[in-house]
């Protein structure tokens, strides 16, 4: 019978093994630029993904069955208020079978905050944003409008709706009330976007 290799002859050398190996993985990940470490804030201080607001909203109007609306008016460029950044886009199908479009945002301090359009039911809204059935706690208004205010929820995060024209605004996430108000007045005022093509 054949000799076993060195390496398969007991279990220290199995576990040097594996430490040289989790040693290069681990300086790999580091050389990538994509792993940060750090403990709270400092570690959020990476590169922030974008996308392109405008086109991505544009793009969807023909896909959808309700009219959308692009954040615009004073300090908003291509949908993006200043200073902020587009960072995800998504669209899906409610509990009732109506879809609903999200545009993600990371505001000037970092934080999220998410501008969802739906034609379905306000609970299917609320539920498809928190991930669970959240109960409204208040109204606040902006402009000429009030907004329904919605939790927070257990991680801190809020979700305002407006229902107009049958359709409903959502905005979700953690940032703070006057970035929410921003939005809200960015966006609730506009006409809804042309169907094209």
């Amino acid at each position: 019978m054949a000799d076993k290799p060195r390496l398969l002859l007991n279990s220290r050398d199995l576990t040097l093994t594996i430490v040289v190996l989790l040693a290069v993985c681990a300086i790999a990940a580091f050389a990538s630029g994509d792993v940060h470490w750090g403990v709270g804030s400092a570690a959020d201080k990476g590169v922030i993904p974008t996308v392109e607001a405008d086109a991505i909203l544009k793009a969807t109007v023909p896909q959808v069955q309700f009219p959308l609306r692009e954040p615009g008016g004073a300090g908003v460029t291509a949908g993006v208020p200043t200073g902020w950044t587009a960072n995800s886009s998504s669209q899906q199908t409610l509990s009732s079978g109506q879809q609903i479009v999200n545009l993600g945002y990371v505001t000037p301090d970092r934080q999220f905050l998410q501008l969802s359009q739906s034609d379905g039911p306000a609970a299917d809204i609320v539920s498809s944003v928190f991930g669970s059935s959240v109960e409204q706690a208040g109204t606040v208004p902006v402009g000429d409008r009030t907004w329904q205010v919605y939790g927070p929820a257990s991680d801190g995060r809020n979700a305002w709706l407006l229902p107009l024209d049958g359709v409903t605004l959502a905005l979700y996430g953690s940032a703070t009330v006057p970035s929410f108000q921003q939005l809200a007045a960015a966006v609730q005022d506009q006409h809804p976007m042309a169907k094209t093509g």
